[in-house]
């Protein structure tokens, strides 16, 4: 066990004061572990189905968002139902100016489409919040990332207003309220409690969340807990705050990825049997490969209750990892973030960081961020490095290397490695590319450039100039191929019409740095 990992052990055994909880349901002991049968979710599950139909979002009774963010808003979704139009086979036709009306006819024919527009709707109204939430960027980044919380990765997280460049349903927040999505939603800068709950027969590796043998302790986020009427507190984690996916929370030295009911994008964010059983084996074996391309890999550990016949409980389950700067990277920033506006100027913080030197800032920025490409060239492993999952790491302002978080995208080969639960293993090279190609290019580094195009005025093909030569040199099939050949990328509004709306569809795109 090496120095950071025993750290992050220590920090988890340590990060909240502990507190009582209160034992209010029949057969919960505030002094043992509180078993959890598959009844009790069905049972609390009714309980609460009438209140969370009652209060989708936009039925919440504190103050309303302006017309103009809300119409702002609407266009918003509507611009990004237009492009999937114009790329994605869709059942129906765009017709109409609003996001609603584009919804209604984009999903025409479909057996899910009211479901689709409903979801449409909730991004409208998520996005006109999270513009109400805007707020300047504070002149230095850096300071004000050190005192916004003790995991200084927070600020950049939170300072990602919209999400997804491209997703439609970026700003759909499922179930939640209006007062619910300003408590738990990054883009509002939220700080909560997050609790851990006692469960007998946790499934829980030798060393969980503490180095002291087995816990049976389990972190829940707080709308999950409520949700599933869990009582048995173990410990409470004070001032936690959310990161840019929402179910992930920050607790200072650690991240927490929890499970929660919600659709969120693509898919209800549960953690799955397989994320509890690959993430901590690939986290692992991938190490030392990964540092060989100056990627740092944050180890996750992770935990899965069970009902009472032994089977998972996926929506009560958790993954753990330490926070970038327990490992040797205390200025860390997500890509998505670094292509974000400042509200009230227009400038990315790119273009914030670089200063005056932005040609060879980003020069620096595309060596990190094309990581990922020398990694696949070297072991055939393709990291799904979109904008959430990678973190530049900066020594100054200048960026040095990479920071690689979530294993649940990721496509290894099956020679070579250990057994994995799931598809994440395919012998197909090209399935593993446009893995990579998908995540990498058309969101991330499009959004960067795009950013930085506009911030400055020029041509994108400048900042993709940067890009091929940097792969130019890399060399090898997979950084040719992405040179010169279409790339792919994810259907995601057709997805959410298919009837398996977490099948990947895949469609092609014009390639920019064909033209540079």
């Amino acid at each position: 066990m090496n120095a950071t990992d025993r750290a992050a052990e220590d920090a988890a055994g340590s990060t909240g004061a502990a507190s009582a909880g209160s034992a209010s349901r029949p057969g919960a002991d505030a002094s043992g572990p509180m078993p959890l049968a598959a009844g009790d979710a069905d049972r609390s599950l009714a309980r609460h189905s009438d209140a969370i139909v009652a209060k989708r979002p936009g039925a919440s009774a504190t103050d309303s968002v302006a017309p103009a963010l809300v119409a702002r808003a609407d266009a918003i979704v509507a611009d990004r139902l237009r492009a999937a139009a114009a790329r994605e086979p869709l059942p129906g036709e765009a017709a109409g100016t609003s996001a609603a009306e584009l919804a209604a006819s984009l999903s025409a024919g479909s057996p899910h489409s009211a479901r689709f527009t409903a979801e449409i709707a909730a991004a409208v109204r998520g996005t006109a919040l999270a513009l109400q939430a805007a707020q300047p960027h504070p002149a230095d980044l850096w300071a004000a990332a050190s005192a916004a919380h003790p995991d200084p990765s927070v600020w950049f997280e939170q300072a990602v207003l919209l999400g997804h460049p491209t997703h439609p349903l970026a700003r759909s927040r499922g179930e939640l309220t209006d007062d619910e999505i300003r408590a738990y939603a990054p883009e509002h800068r939220p700080r909560f409690d997050l609790r851990l709950y006692r469960f007998e027969g946790l499934d829980e590796p030798p060393i969980w969340l503490s180095i002291c043998g087995r816990t049976e302790q389990l972190p829940v986020h707080p709308w999950q807990a409520a949700r599933y009427g869990l009582t048995a507190v173990s410990r409470t984690v004070s001032d936690a705050a959310p990161l840019m996916s929402l179910r992930t929370v920050s607790a200072g030295d650690l991240h927490i990825k929890t499970a929660v009911d919600l659709q969120l994008t693509s898919a209800v964010r549960h953690v799955s049997p397989a994320s509890v059983h690959n993430g901590p084996m690939l986290s692992r074996y991938l190490v030392d490969p990964a540092a060989a391309q100056g990627i740092t890999l944050l180890k996750e550990r992770a935990a899965i209750a069970r009902g009472p016949e032994g089977e998972p409980l996926p929506q009560l389950a958790a993954i753990v990892r330490p926070a970038p700067h327990l490992s040797g990277h205390p200025r860390a920033v997500p890509l998505a973030a670094l292509a974000e506006p400042d509200p009230a100027t227009g400038r990315p913080i790119a273009a914030a960081l670089a200063g005056d030197d932005l040609e060879a800032w980003w020069d620096a920025l595309v060596a990190v961020a094309l990581a990922p490409v020398r990694l696949f060239e070297a072991t055939g492993v393709a990291l799904e490095a979109h904008g959430q999952n990678a973190l530049a790491s900066f020594t100054g302002d200048r960026p040095t290397s990479l920071v690689y978080r979530d294993y649940g995208g990721v496509r290894v080969p099956r020679t070579g490695w250990p057994v994995l639960q799931g598809d994440l293993q395919t012998d197909d090279a090209d399935e593993r590319l446009r893995k990579l190609t998908a995540a990498l290019f058309p969101t991330t580094l499009t959004a960067l450039v795009d950013a930085l195009a506009t911030w400055t005025g020029t041509d994108p093909g400048r900042w993709w100039r940067t890009v091929d030569r940097a792969l130019a040199d890399i060399g090898g099939k997979a950084a040719q191929a992405m040179r010169t050949e279409s790339w792919t990328m994810k259907a995601t509004t057709a997805m959410r019409l298919a009837e398996r709306p977490t099948d990947d569809i895949w469609v092609p795109i014009e390639n920019p740095l064909a033209a540079v």
